[in-house]
């Protein structure tokens, strides 16, 4: 079973090499279009065999021949999971009824658009929603299905999305940047369920996998409990009462997790949880993640088996001392928002999420029959299965289903802001943005990772599991942003690429909006 969490250090080349790239998949890579639909017609000579190349390179909306666009956008057209896709927005100032475009394609091919022949350059199309474009060769042998999904937006911030779909195969992803807590930018690109009929195309108001970007919300739930003054950061988890000196309280699980345990256990505080201080490791189970794992201790078994299972594993160090990214220690807080509220985790969320106005938060489930109506569904890579978690077990630390639209309204509640309420006082923000785990940048509070080492962002997190990669990002200049993704490339600078990618929209909201 392959489960990555991974969360590298931002390469800055690699704006160069995106921007590379982008360039060569807009480049007209055949033959020049006319007014006939074909590439510049050739006549073969007697006895030369007619092509049957059917190729489209070039797809675009020339000013000059559609009345409300002031530049040529071109498409970016690529094949993402098994579909050939031309991807181009079109300024708010363009009818999508009437369209013109041009297309370049394979030397003397002909093309169809929505099963009309066209003429480059003179038919208007209706892309109002999307369009199948078919490429003929020559010979009229062969041919090539691509599908048109064109969209009104911000042409230079769906650039950013689109290098992602093309370079790494995904066929969905939301965005959402706010600015001085009003929501700036939102968009929906590629297919949120490719194979139904007709396709569903992805909105920024369509439930994802939040992967370990749930993490902040659990930590804002932990927060919450605080302030209401039903837990404290410095309560013992696991402890029997006196374990840890004369007096010493019981801690919050004890009774669901009673008896002596292993070395350090006891020490647990929930503080240790939210920092991923706790002291177990990875190492402490060979190298094993408890949660995301195919071995066979915990193949099948419960999040509470497999938390009775680390209770007696001594911890690798004392808890405190030394941080270790640990998804099973937010598995943990999550039972503990159960234990002290007497209610499941998912209806706790909701009810402290609602102090933002947001009311669509679910825990996500394990199939694709499962998943709720305005929630993608997910696409695997490299012989991954996307629905091969147990969500149930996955919890608390990565388990959450939101919306981009609706994330930015929580973040827009716990930000510092003066527009937008916050949800906790200043003091307890200050708890939960204060690095515990470094000096300087690039360490972690409770529940988000704090001060990015090249970005200007003051907190943030990612998340990947198999079908889903995430981040979400509060800026240092009252920008926040977040991007989701219904796939997951293993590619080796995947993330890299989608934190620059969010990172140049939050930029650009900045400096324009």
């Amino acid at each position: 079973m392959k489960h990555s969490v991974i969360y590298p250090r931002i390469r800055t080349l690699l704006v160069a090499v995106l921007m590379g790239a982008s360039a060569l998949l807009l480049s007209n890579c055949g033959g020049g279009s006319g007014g006939t639909g074909k590439a510049d017609p050739e006549t073969p000579k007697s006895g030369q065999q007619k092509s049957n190349a059917c190729t489209l390179s070039l797809f675009q909306f020339k000013a000059s021949s559609n009345p409300g666009i002031a530049t040529n956008p071109s498409a970016t057209i690529a094949k993402i999971q098994n579909m050939n896709l031309v991807l181009i927005t079109v300024p708010e100032t363009a009818d999508l009824t009437k369209l013109v475009p041009t297309c370049g394609v394979s030397a003397n091919a002909t093309v169809k658009m929505g099963g009309n022949d066209i003429v480059s350059g003179v038919t208007a199309v209706d892309f109002t929603n999307d369009v199948d474009l078919v490429v003929t060769a020559e010979n009229g042998t062969s041919t090539n299905k691509y599908i048109v999904l064109v969209r009104k937006g911000d042409a230079e911030m769906d650039a950013q999305v689109y290098n992602i779909m093309a370079k790494y195969n995904i066929p969905g992803i939301s965005v959402a940047t706010t600015k001085n807590e009003a929501l700036a930018y939102a968009a929906g690109y590629g297919y949120a369920n490719k194979d139904s009929s007709p396709k569903v195309r992805v909105t920024p108001t369509m439930l994802f996998r939040l992967a370990s970007v749930s993490k902040f919300q659990c930590s804002l739930c932990i927060l919450t409990l605080c302030e209401e003054g039903l837990l404290s950061p410095d309560d013992y988890v696991f402890a029997p009462a006196g374990a840890n000196g004369e007096g010493s309280k019981e801690g919050v699980l004890q009774s669901m997790y009673p008896g002596a345990h292993a070395k350090g256990v006891d020490q647990i505080k929930v503080r240790h949880l939210l920092t991923h201080t706790s002291g177990w490791q990875y190492a402490t189970t060979d190298g094993v993640d408890p949660i995301f794992t195919g071995d066979g201790r915990f193949y099948g078994k419960t999040l509470k088996q497999r938390v009775e299972y680390m209770v007696n594993t001594p911890t690798s160090y004392t808890p405190g001392v030394s941080y270790s990214y640990y998804n099973l220690g937010y598995c943990v807080l999550g039972q503990i928002v159960e234990k002290v509220t007497g209610g499941t985790y998912e209806a706790y969320l909701k009810q402290v999420e609602a102090k933002a106005g947001v009311t669509d938060v679910w825990m996500g489930k394990s199939s694709k029959g499962e998943r709720r109506a305005n929630e993608v569904c997910y696409y695997a890579q490299q012989s991954t299965d996307a629905y091969q978690n147990d969500m149930n077990v996955v919890g608390a630390c990565g388990a959450v289903i939101n919306s981009a639209v609706s994330l930015m309204q929580v973040v827009c509640a716990m930000d510092y802001g003066t527009v937008v309420p916050d949800i906790l006082s200043k003091e307890t923000l200050d708890q939960m943005y204060t690095n515990y785990t470094s000096s300087g940048k690039g360490g972690y509070g409770f529940g988000w990772r704090i001060g990015h080492n090249t970005l200007p962002w003051a907190s943030y997190h990612g998340g990947n599991i198999n079908g889903t990669a995430t981040i979400i990002a509060r800026g240092t200049n009252n920008v926040n942003g977040v991007l989701l993704c219904n796939s997951r490339s293993y590619i080796d600078d995947f993330d890299t690429a989608i934190y620059v990618a969010l990172s140049n929209m939050m930029q650009r909201t900045n400096a324009i909006y």
